[in-house]
Order: structure tokens, then C-alpha cells, then sequence
């Protein structure tokens, strides 16, 4: 570095001083002074944002959506670490009553009532699908006779492909999304048969299914685990790929329910926006089929 050039004057003598000149004694602190003109001196550190504070979102899951629960808790705190989700698993009617009463911030269901005017979007493609236990030998059914075993017209496995055994219905609770996507997408006019043994929730539905050897039920399949098996109807099986294509006659989405009219903001909108994004969906397609 090149220093600029200083003249100093004391009495009848002029010294030319730089910052590499030697000077008298005398003028040392002078130079001093002048070297600490000199020399550039380090900005001050940036202001950092303050930490967020961490807030909770309310988030109901309809307690056959429960999947979703342990696909994006962990990716989406590693998101955006200041974010706490509390999911509330419930069956579709009590979830409607949280989002009238505002102690739900949203929630996750399947099926959406005509009268409905909250806003929504899907963020998922799950499908209801038949389970049985995996002694049962039938793997393949038709929407015919998936209907005929849930309305209580056929009554023997043998008369599906299946052994000389009497069929055990098991269903979900009335007011429960799954049973609701039962009646409209299999039964139509026809009514669930009366001697269906009711259970509770998901959770209960499946443990019936894996302990009776004879048992059928219906279950969404992102929810699903190997304890049953899922058979094919109509020749497609619940995957994530066939809801996604829409191929399996069973598809419906999972939708994303806001509490009011109005498009969701600030966190809220977040969380949404990660679940249809590309990494979201990445995720979520472990269980269920992509709607991006």
C-alpha cells in the first residue's frame, strides 16, 4: 500500500514525511495518529433477524388419513424448525365441528359435504380400498362384487373364488370419511348390510381384520400397512401409482381444509404450499399418489 505523502513544518525546516518516513522522536505520536488514519477499519458485524418463536399449527387428520402423520412431521421440522404441527386425529364429522368452533387451524380429509364453504385443496390421491386378512386366498375382486359383499348379497367367500366360508363384514362408524366414500362410490342405492359388525376407527377396523381369517373390510390405502392385504378391483391394485394415474376405480383425494372461506396465509399457507411442492410430493408419494 502506498501512503500519501505528508508535509510537516516545524520552525524554519520542512519535513517530508510518508507513512514509510523515518521522523524525529517528537513526531511519533503525531505519525501514530496518522497511521491510525491510515489503516481501514473492520465494518461492524450484520444485524441477525431475530429467532423466530416457535408456534403450533392445529392440523385434524381424519383418523383414516393418519399415514400422512409420520410422512411429513419430521421433513417438514427440519423445514422450518420453528414450526410445531399438532395433528388431531378424528373421524370427518368431529373434524368439521373443529373447524366450525376455531380449535382446529385446518385439517386433512376426504371427503368434502355439498354444503360445504370453507375453502380446499388436494394435496394427495389415496384410495378406499377392500382389505382381508391374509389367509383369505382372494386377491382380486370386481366393483360388482364388492358391492354384493358389503350390501349383504353375497354372503360365502366361495361364491368370489374364495373357500366354503361365511363372509364377516367389518365397517367404520357412521359419520366416518371412509364409510362415506363406501356409500357413494360402492353401494349407490343400496344400503351397507346389517349384520356389518361397526368398529371405532381405522386403527380398530384393521386389528378385527388381521385377528378374524374370514373378515372384509375397507380402509384408505395411504393408511394401510402389511398386516392386511389389499386386493385388486376391477384388475388395479391401491398403489401410490394407480391413484395417481387414477387408474384404480377407487381414487379420492385427500384434501387440505381451511377454516374459513378464504385462501389460508402466514404459516398456514406455508405448510400447503410445502405439501404440493416437488419435495412434498416426494414424500407423500411413499403412501399416496402425487396430485403435481
Amino acid at each position: 500500500m502506498v501512503w500519501p505523502h505528508l508535509s510537516l513544518s516545524i520552525g524554519s525546516r520542512a519535513w517530508g514525511v510518508g507513512c514509510k518516513t523515518r521522523a524525529p522522536y517528537s513526531l511519533l505520536p503525531t505519525l501514530l495518529l496518522f497511521l491510525t488514519a491510515c489503516t481501514t477499519q473492520p465494518a461492524p458485524p450484520p444485524d441477525l433477524p431475530p429467532t423466530p418463536a416457535v408456534s403450533s399449527l392445529r392440523i385434524g387428520v381424519a383418523s383414516s388419513a393418519v399415514g400422512v402423520v409420520g410422512l411429513v412431521t419430521e421433513p417438514y421440522g427440519e423445514e422450518r424448525p420453528f414450526i410445531h404441527l399438532q395433528f388431531i386425529p378424528a373421524n370427518s364429522t368431529a373434524l368439521w365441528q373443529g373447524l366450525a368452533d376455531g380449535t382446529l387451524d385446518a385439517a386433512l380429509l376426504h371427503v368434502i359435504p355439498a354444503d360445504n364453504d370453507r375453502w380446499f385443496n388436494p394435496v394427495a390421491l389415496d384410495g378406499l380400498a377392500v382389505v382381508v386378512n391374509p389367509a383369505n386366498p382372494v386377491r382380486s375382486l370386481s366393483l360388482a362384487q364388492v358391492q354384493g359383499l358389503f350390501s349383504g348379497q353375497i354372503i360365502n367367500w366361495q361364491d368370489v373364488g374364495g373357500d366354503d366360508a361365511p363372509v364377516m363384514l367389518i365397517s367404520r362408524e357412521v359419520g366416518s370419511g371412509a364409510r362415506t366414500l363406501l356409500t357413494q362410490q360402492v353401494l349407490g342405492e343400496r344400503r351397507l348390510a346389517l349384520n356389518a359388525q361397526v368398529v371405532a376407527d381405522q386403527a380398530a377396523l384393521l386389528a378385527t381384520v388381521v385377528g378374524e381369517e374370514t373378515a372384509v373390510s375397507y380402509a384408505m390405502m395411504g393408511s394401510v400397512g402389511e398386516e392386511v392385504v389389499m386386493v385388486e378391483i376391477n384388475g388395479r391394485l391401491p398403489t401410490p401409482n394407480e391413484t395417481g394415474t387414477q387408474n384404480y376405480p377407487l381414487t379420492t383425494p385427500l384434501y387440505f381444509v381451511a377454516p374459513t372461506p378464504d385462501e389460508p396465509q402466514g404459516e398456514l399457507r406455508a405448510f400447503l404450499a410445502w405439501l404440493q411442492s416437488p419435495a412434498g410430493q416426494a414424500i407423500l408419494s411413499q403412501k399416496y399418489g402425487r396430485v403435481r
